[in-house]
């Protein structure tokens, strides 16, 4: 009796049936899945190919000199800080600052073949997604060891997963934003890591291993965020895999080593990994002026508006800058309830660790994909941003899977759990639906997030810039004024939440000087530059246009104006004595002798140091 063999079970031995990743990827049936990628990915962002370019496209497409340098501009993509050919020099302008060369090197090569044709770029970005669930859902086929024959599909685990992921309307800005490229590529090669990794584990065929160095190489190379599989690949191993850890650890450490390997070179192009010194502008690092307690109250605020969003995602925004998220701090019970979900997420990880491994690897993967954006590691520039959330809500993805696979065991004759996937599949169609069209130009995307981002200083900004460039571009005089007076409180708007920035001072100087071109109300034109130059007088327009009305104005109305910013502004109350300088000559121009204007030159250049120069004023 105790030698009796024991009877397998079918059943059991078909759920655990390991699949090889070289069978996975040969079936033809699991290129079928290919082909729904590919139609429904173009179903939803074919329309795009009829898209310009917008927000960040021109830094890294359009207008970047690298990406149209031909082949010379590969070696200055692969050597200089990604924004560099757009800037002319490396800005720094987030601490971490930018090194992703491999989307720019594709953006080159599309340059030299099709030129610039943002409808080519458009059109790659979604047979890339469609490639990237595919490879998701080959990831997952082969960690969760699961057979696959196409009528049970709504039964595939990782199949569901990957249909509500490639339908999720959080995923519309980086697959029809241009520039969300590096998310695409950097969580495609990231799964390609992942299928590559659980190969050599099953098989220990080095070849495979040599692919997942390629695809983790080149991961991080698309995007930093790449580097979070490093944690996501042996979590997986450990959860699905016997714990060998004569498996794992040439996984491990082969990672490990391309990791580092890849934070050298990143050091040498950058010349750091983290600014110590980050910017003290809050429209490139939102926490500044922050203490503690406010900083991480309103990054637990986020990381509640992310769990959300991966769940129930509306309304959508491009824009969540200062002050769309309002500045949170511990007596706010949003904070407390973003402290009581994911401290839950956490137990339940634990929890399920052995009752259901499939929901303690998706909150896995949502923590450690949504680490590195989360602003607790490193400032991201932005308090949060839908595709900061791209590759993390996978995870999210994998738990609603698990959650329609658990109702589907009940015994009722209609599952609840293809109800459930049937609600989430055409809602989440219907919202990326309407979501796209947002992404058309610049006007259509500003009036999308405006309704949204109502208190944000950018989104303002944007939306006065967006209405005030369809106005120089229109030949209608009634048209045009429509358009000033649309573009004057959004432009006015931006100013009252960020006083100091700099953009929304500029639009607001462009918009004053049209409309008083129109209506000749050089009371209002004056007063508004007077609060312009009071915050930021370093908007070269302002000193621009009022030389222009020079002789166009009665002088006597320019040297009151000039008398009151230049001294009484920019020198007895900011100290301000290089700006200074710039308003007194031009009060000079129209009274070379007055007074008051040579006093403010020699007080300036005697605060500047340069007693030489303030003689002249004697």
């Amino acid at each position: 009796m105790a030698n009796k063999k024991k009877k397998k079970n079918p059943i059991i031995e078909s759920k655990t049936k390991q699949i090889s990743p070289n069978t996975t990827m040969g079936n033809t049936q699991t290129w079928s899945v290919l082909l729904i990628c590919v139609l429904l990915s173009l179903i939803l962002y074919f329309r795009t190919i009829d898209y310009g370019y917008v927000l960040d496209d021109i830094m890294v497409a359009s207008e970047n000199k690298f990406t149209k340098n031909g082949l010379t501009g590969i070696k200055q993509i692969l050597t200089t800080e990604s924004f560099s050919g757009y800037f002319g020099e490396q800005k720094n302008l987030v601490q971490g600052s930018r090194y992703r060369p491999l989307s720019l090197i594709t953006f080159n090569l599309e340059h030299q073949i099709f030129g610039p044709r943002p409808g080519i770029s458009h059109l790659i970005n979604a047979l890339l997604y469609a490639l990237a669930c595919y490879l998701a859902f080959l990831a997952l086929l082969t960690l969760f060891r699961e057979t696959w024959p196409i009528k049970q599909a709504l039964n595939s685990l990782a199949f569901v997963t990957c249909l509500i992921f490639l339908l999720h309307p959080l995923h519309v800005e980086a697959v029809a934003n241009i520039k969300g490229r590096d998310e695409i590529l950097s969580l495609l090669l990231g799964m390609s890591t992942m299928l590559f990794a659980l190969r050599y584990n099953d098989t220990r065929n080095l070849l495979a291993l040599l692919a997942m160095s390629v695809c983790y190489l080149l991961g991080l190379l698309a995007k930093e965020n790449t580097l979070t599989f490093l944690a996501i690949i042996p979590l997986g191993i450990l959860l699905f895999r016997e714990r060998r850890s004569s498996k794992l650890l040439p996984i491990v450490m082969t990672l490990l080593a391309l990791s580092i390997t890849y934070l050298l070179v990143r050091l040498q192009v950058i010349g750091f990994l983290i600014d110590s010194a980050p910017s003290d502008d809050i429209m490139n690092n939102a926490f500044a002026g922050m203490n503690g307690i406010e900083k991480y109250s309103t990054i637990f605020y986020t990381l509640l508006m992310y769990l959300k969003l991966s769940v129930f995602p509306y309304p959508l925004t491009h824009d969540y800058y200062p002050y769309h998220i309002p500045i949170m701090n511990l007596g706010d019970w949003q904070v407390w309830l973003s402290l009581v979900l994911n401290l839950s997420l956490v137990f339940a990880f634990f929890y399920f660790w052995k009752k259901d491994k499939s929901i303690s690897f998706g909150i896995g993967f949502y923590f450690a994909a949504l680490s590195i954006v989360s602003n607790i590691v490193i400032s991201i520039g932005t308090f949060m941003n839908e595709r900061f959330a791209f590759s993390a809500s996978m995870g999210i993805c994998i738990i609603l899977a698990s959650l329609v696979r658990y109702l589907n065991r009940s015994n009722l004759k209609i599952k609840p759990g293809y109800i459930l996937l049937g609600v989430i599949t055409i809602g989440f169609t219907l919202l990326s639906w309407n979501r796209i069209p947002a992404w058309k130009d610049p006007l259509s995307l500003n009036s999308a997030a405006i309704k949204v981002s109502q208190n944000s200083a950018r989104a303002n900004c944007f939306m006065a810039t967006a209405l005030f460039n369809k106005y120089q571009a229109s030949k209608d005089r009634n048209e045009k004024i429509t358009l000033l007076n649309q573009a004057e409180p959004y432009a006015l708007r931006s100013v009252e939440i960020h006083p100091h920035y700099y953009n929304g001072n500029s639009i607001k100087a462009g918009v004053s000087a049209e409309r008083y071109n129109h209506h000749k109300d050089l009371e209002l034109l004056l007063r508004r530059f007077r609060e312009i130059i009071s915050l930021r007088p370093d908007v070269p327009y302002v000193a621009t246009y009022l030389e222009y009305l020079h002789d166009r104005v009665p002088k006597h109305r320019l040297v009151t104006f000039y008398k009151k910013v230049g001294v009484d502004i920019l020198i007895n109350q900011n100290k301000d004595y290089r700006m200074a300088i710039r308003y007194l000559h031009l009060g000079l121009q129209l009274a070379p002798n007055n007074p008051d204007f040579r006093r403010g030159m020699r007080t300036a250049y005697t605060g500047l140091g340069q007693p030489e120069k303030a003689k002249v004023f004697q």
